[in-house]
């Protein structure tokens, strides 16, 4: 080879290193490139930034704070207008959702809390539920429901009591239960109300196999929604509540305490600052729901009192649910005293603080606990 053709070799040679090291950077042995990774490591950091960000944005008031510091309040579901245009509040419970769920026929259902029924099923669904006393210290629920969720299994449900009947009326809900006591009976035939009662309305309803009665009666929101077709019950007949935004209070609550008559039926709800919501516990356990599993929780917690009267041997109870009497309002980590309030049998219960100021709610579930004026309450 010639001088010139080598010298010219060499040339091309040093060139190629040239273009290949400014194209590899630093390579180490086994080919990893750490100004490669550095570049991609460098942008991964500020695309991730962006995108937080973003969704900060489209969720506003997700991320609120207090004295502890930052904290998500709210999930997207619980705020849903915050990228749901054309959202309203629900006239039941005061979540968003689109226009044609706004005021949805509300249907109530008497569940089971016997310690033989439990689980509950459907509860962690239901838009309000009111417990109270039955007879001999056990509570009942009346769950109410309008959102239009599937629930595969609503129960066990059980008999009417005339004050469930009254808290029924004032929605001008379908009343579901199977039987009852005669003066909820009675009360239900003068009252003229959507009356799915177990006892003629058996199709709606099954027996599960695997409980014993009067504990296995069940039903679902297919059978209920195949009812008010039926009956063509469309929109609600009501009036609402007064709502408002999360607003999580700086100190919170920690806990509420509900001591029913019996140990199986002591109340505890826990505050949980992180969805600002409620957590229930039943017996001493975290309750939850038989259906799904989840968790039983509520953004609003209204402890009720309301005089009470045992009426016989059988010791059914005479609940005075019209008039007035105290309240404590519970939502945002704290609680409130006031009142709660009702000016006819059809009239609808409305709170206040002791200002005279009318209670404005959280979108999401409430919890109405009525006990008696002489039981032990925590909060």
């Amino acid at each position: 080879m010639k001088k010139e053709d080598l010298n010219s070799s060499h040339e091309e040679t040093r060139e190629e290193e040239k273009i290949d090291e400014e194209n590899t950077g630093s390579a180490l042995p086994g080919g990893f490139n750490w100004k490669r990774f550095c570049y991609i490591t460098i942008a991964s950091f500020f695309i991730l930034l962006f995108l937080t960000a973003i969704y900060l944005f489209v969720y506003p008031g997700l991320l609120k704070k207090n004295s502890d510091g930052f904290y998500f309040s709210q999930t997207p579901e619980e705020n849903k207008n915050s990228f749901c245009a054309n959202c309203v509040r629900q006239y039941l419970n005061g979540s968003y959702a689109a226009p044609e769920k706004e005021n949805s026929y509300p249907v109530v259902a008497v569940i089971d809390n016997h310690p033989d029924a439990r689980p509950a099923y459907g509860l962690s669904q239901a838009d309000l539920v009111y417990e109270a006393e039955a007879e001999g210290g056990i509570t009942r629920y009346l769950a109410v429901f309008a959102g239009g969720e599937e629930i595969k299994k609503i129960g066990p449900i059980r008999s009417a009591r005339p004050y469930f009947v009254d808290w029924a009326k004032e929605l001008s809900a379908v009343f579901t239960h199977c039987g009852g006591s005669p003066e909820a009976l009675a009360k239900l035939a003068k009252e003229n109300m959507f009356d799915l009662n177990e006892f003629y309305n058996g199709a709606y309803f099954w027996r599960a196999e695997d409980k014993t009665a009067p504990h296995n009666i069940f039903i679902s929101s297919d059978k209920l929604n195949e009812y008010l077709k039926n009956k063509n019950l469309t929109a609600g007949k009501f009036l609402k509540w007064l709502f408002k935004d999360d607003s999580p209070s700086g100190s919170e609550q920690k806990e509420i305490g509900i001591d029913f008559k019996s140990p199986d039926f002591v109340v505890k709800w826990k505050y949980d600052k992180i969805d600002n919501s409620y957590t229930r516990y039943l017996g001493g356990e975290l309750q939850k729901d038989g259906d799904n599993g989840q968790e039983i929780k509520a953004k609003n917690i209204i402890i009720q009192y309301q005089k009470t009267t045992v009426l016989d041997s059988d010791l059914r109870l005479k609940i005075d649910t019209v008039g007035l009497g105290k309240a404590v309002i519970c939502l945002d980590g704290k609680c409130s005293e006031g009142v709660w309030k009702k000016s006819s049998p059809s009239g609808r219960t409305r709170y206040y603080y002791e200002n005279e100021e009318e209670a404005r709610f959280n979108g999401g579930k409430f919890w109405v606990e009525v006990v008696r004026p002489d039981l032990q309450v925590a909060y």
